[in-house]
């Protein structure tokens, strides 16, 4: 096994984790699903039964997590809304694991995408927001503690619901690729 500190790669990855905010760790979070996502369907397209049911269960537990951290009370309905399309997702990914059926795994992977862009441009938001001075910080500090309320806005969780491969496809587009993080584990 290799020793954390004699990989840089880790530990370079083990400081941006400790030094991120908890906005940018949700950005990390997604970063990483997007990526397994992509292994997984190039696991199943080359028919690595094991490695495309490793990476489709990091998504699997990825998507438990984020909907154990849902907080309904604060959320309101956005949190419900979050919570469908979460749901939708890992239940694609399950079936997607079970089937190793790539085309599902095709209707869970814009979705993530869309979640990982919309959460960027709120993350991005939020630490502008944050870095304003007190009298112009008053205007918007409805978003300050709440970063699922903007990010939510853009999301139109109705449309996930309703059309999900549709979804996100031309919203991706127009935001640059993010730049993707080597997340292992």
């Amino acid at each position: 096994m290799t020793n954390l500190f004699n990989n840089p790669q880790q530990q370079y990855l083990k400081t941006q984790i400790e030094t991120a905010s908890k906005p940018q760790l949700l950005v990390m979070i997604f970063d990483a699903a997007v990526k397994k996502l992509y292994l997984a369907r190039q696991a199943v397209e080359k028919k690595q039964i094991e490695k495309s049911h490793t990476e489709l269960t990091k998504v699997q537990r990825i998507f438990a997590e984020l909907m154990m951290a849902l907080d309904f009370d604060l959320g309101g309905e956005m949190a419900n809304n979050l919570m469908r399309i979460y749901e939708f997702v890992y239940h694609r990914v399950v079936q997607a694991n079970m089937k190793k059926d790539v085309r599902l795994i095709d209707e869970a992977l814009p979705i993530v995408e869309n979640l990982r862009a919309t959460w960027t441009q709120a993350v991005k938001k939020y630490l502008n927001e944050k870095d304003q001075p007190a009298s112009e910080a008053g205007k918007s500090a409805a978003f300050a503690g709440r970063i699922s309320q903007p990010a939510a806005s853009n999301l139109k969780p109705a449309a996930f619901a309703t059309a999900p491969a549709a979804a996100g496809a031309g919203q991706a587009a127009e935001i640059p690729p993010q730049p993707r993080l080597n997340l292992r584990g």
